[in-house]
């Protein structure tokens, strides 16, 4: 169970997430709850807030009072929130684990989310000046976290799996079926790209950075270890922005129960042993990629 004295500051964290995703500024905030905007800062950054506060801010962002308390288990039915409080979270990390998808977003190319952008525009109906916003506060927390990662160095471990890649390759990052060929064409060779990226990354590890591969599927919903200094998390969420991105449906899941993380510790241990890692593992992608390459036609 997390140390109740550290719940003050994560309200605040989760405060901002619903605040942004809601698309409310400080001051509408502030001018809802007939309060400052000094005060709506200070909340945001973890200043003790009474529980009458907490109800009126919930019912303000349309939101459960247990999902801004988030004690023992944090729910989260909104990519875009959950993605903003995945980048709150390991800001303040040691190092991580991820058991997910070709790759984790964080190891991705800087290609990577001029496509990605592309592809989450794919997953509306149709686009509005609001779903533009709430894209672009998505990238820009997206961007945010890769930078933190590499300017933080914080160590990382990626389990991938071949299947995974395999289907990565042969649709490239669509949200969709029957794409036009052209944006398909563009998709697969750019997911051609990204594989050999991973390759290069694998030969040539920056510091921190552990890649496994291995040879069968992953969990069908992967998960991510988040390691604090003091606390640990398992994140399990349906919200992907690798390959098949999906900000838009599905609830995601942030626990610190003791017993939950150390069955996903286990877990982990257990793939990255049966992982294949360096050398052996980018040659196999290095000739996913080129048979891809070679079957792989233009528009």
């Amino acid at each position: 169970m997390a140390d109740p004295d550290k719940g003050f500051p994560d309200i605040g964290e989760r405060l901002r997430a619903y605040r942004i995703a809601s698309n409310r500024s400080v001051d509408d905030v502030a001018k809802k709850l007939g309060v400052s905007r000094a005060a709506v800062y200070r909340y945001e950054q973890g200043e003790v807030v009474k529980i009458e506060t907490v109800q009126r801010l919930a019912r303000l962002l349309r939101v459960p009072m247990t999902a801004l308390l988030g004690i023992d288990i944090e729910f989260v039915s909104d990519g875009i929130v959950f993605f903003e409080r995945i980048r709150q979270i390991e800001s303040r990390a040691q190092s991580t684990v991820i058991v997910f998808g070709p790759i984790a977003y964080v190891l991705t190319s800087e290609e990577y989310d001029t496509i990605l952008r592309r592809a989450l525009s794919e997953t509306y109906p149709a686009m509005s000046p609001a779903v533009e916003r709430k894209l672009d506060g998505l990238l820009d927390s997206l961007r945010r976290r890769k930078q933190a990662f590499w300017d933080n160095r914080l160590s990382i471990v990626s389990i991938s799996s071949v299947p995974e890649i395999e289907r990565f390759l042969a649709t490239g990052l669509v949200a969709r079926t029957n794409v036009p060929e052209a944006i398909s064409y563009e998709r697969r060779t750019h997911a051609i790209r990204e594989v050999r990226h991973i390759a290069a990354m694998l030969r040539h590890p920056p510091m921190g950075v552990q890649i496994g591969l291995l040879t069968e599927g992953l969990p069908v919903s992967g998960f991510q270890i988040i390691r604090e200094h003091e606390r640990t998390r398992v994140v399990n969420s349906p919200f992907r922005v690798v390959d098949i991105p999906n900000v838009r449906f599905g609830v995601a899941s942030i626990i610190d129960m003791d017993h939950v993380v150390q069955m996903h510790e286990e877990m982990a241990n257990d793939l990255w042993t049966s992982a294949l890692t360096g050398a052996a593992a980018a040659d196999i992608l290095d000739e996913m990629a080129l048979q891809q390459e070679r079957t792989c036609s233009g528009p």
